[in-house]
């Protein structure tokens, strides 16, 4: 009674760790990865339009030059560290806007 009880759980055993091979479905770390690009690809065109809505303000004189170079720095700073995330998942930066 408990060899064909053994022999089921084996194969079902064997079918879960391998269906991964067999199904249609992306990985975990690519789905992952996916997410993780979207965001930072969004993250960055938000602060390429932070950038240029600064330098716009700043032409108007709608703030003062010590503020824009302090809003300024930091986004440089955010950018910077989202281009490091991005070249160490190798995310392309070809889709930059100017």
């Amino acid at each position: 009674m408990w060899i064909p009880l053994l022999a089921l759980t084996l194969v079902l055993f064997a079918v879960w760790i391998f269906s991964p091979l067999f199904g249609g479905r992306r990985s975990w770390a690519t789905v992952d990865h996916a997410t993780v690009e979207e965001q930072l690809l969004k993250e960055r065109e938000r602060l390429l339009r932070a950038l240029k809505d600064l330098e716009q303000e700043s032409e108007a004189g709608s703030i003062g030059e010590e503020e824009y170079e302090d809003l300024r720095q930091e986004y440089l700073v955010e950018a910077a560290a989202i281009y490091r995330r991005m070249d160490s998942l190798g995310i392309a930066r070809t889709q930059e806007t100017s």
